[in-house]
């Protein structure tokens, strides 16, 4: 009788043991991340871009952004201080991710809910400052007619022979404009077009 009883109570634990490990194990940290598009082909352009995008979310400005949003406002850690962007720029935590293109963001102080709350209104952010009034591709775009529409006009020019002596200088700058500017400004309109949250915190 006595062994029947062992076996009974230890049949109980183990069926309370996976419900007690997943009470027991702890919430995982609250974290975001954010594409920012894939690099420029020129790495050390590439590394630049990052390490200033990195460097902006600490910026006093961007730091304002994130505090004029009425969910962080009311937090009770950025309500009891007279000036919370100290802190923020603490405890922000911005790092690259595997090919430069991905930020992760964790945040280091306040309670769980606070650093989710946190962490969102930094990716929120980042994407108001990535394109202000919503027409930064439009820019991008028209630059790029404008610049094949310069190809035109120069090659217009030469093939018309009034102006022999700027010849040389017309093809330097379709040159310029065909294998430098453009393909940058197409590079950067895709990059624009790919930069989105991958994940908000929870």
């Amino acid at each position: 009788m006595r062994y029947r009883l062992v076996v009974i109570l230890l049949l109980m634990l183990l069926a309370v043991l996976p419900v007690m490990n997943v009470l027991a194990a702890p919430a995982p940290v609250p974290l975001g991340i954010l594409d920012i598009g894939t690099p420029h082909p020129k790495d050390e352009r590439a590394k630049q871009f990052v390490k200033l995008q990195i460097e902006f979310n600490t910026d006093h400005r961007f730091l304002d952004t994130v505090l004029s949003y009425p969910e962080v406002k009311k937090l009770p850690s950025v309500a009891s201080m007279e000036n919370p962007r100290p802190w923020l720029a603490k405890n922000i935590r911005v790092t690259p991710g595997e090919g430069d293109r991905l930020l992760s963001f964790t945040f280091l102080a306040g309670k769980r809910n606070e650093q989710v709350t946190i962490i969102n209104a930094f990716l929120r952010a980042n994407l108001h400052w990535h394109d202000l009034d919503g027409k930064a591709i439009q820019r991008g775009e028209q630059s790029v007619r404008t610049a094949e529409a310069g190809i035109r006009d120069l090659e217009q020019r030469i093939q018309s022979g009034q102006q022999p002596h700027m010849v040389d200088e017309y093809r330097e700058h379709i040159n310029r404009l065909r294998h430098t500017l453009i393909p940058e400004l197409r590079a950067e309109i895709a990059r624009m077009k790919q930069y989105a949250v991958l994940k908000w915190a929870r």
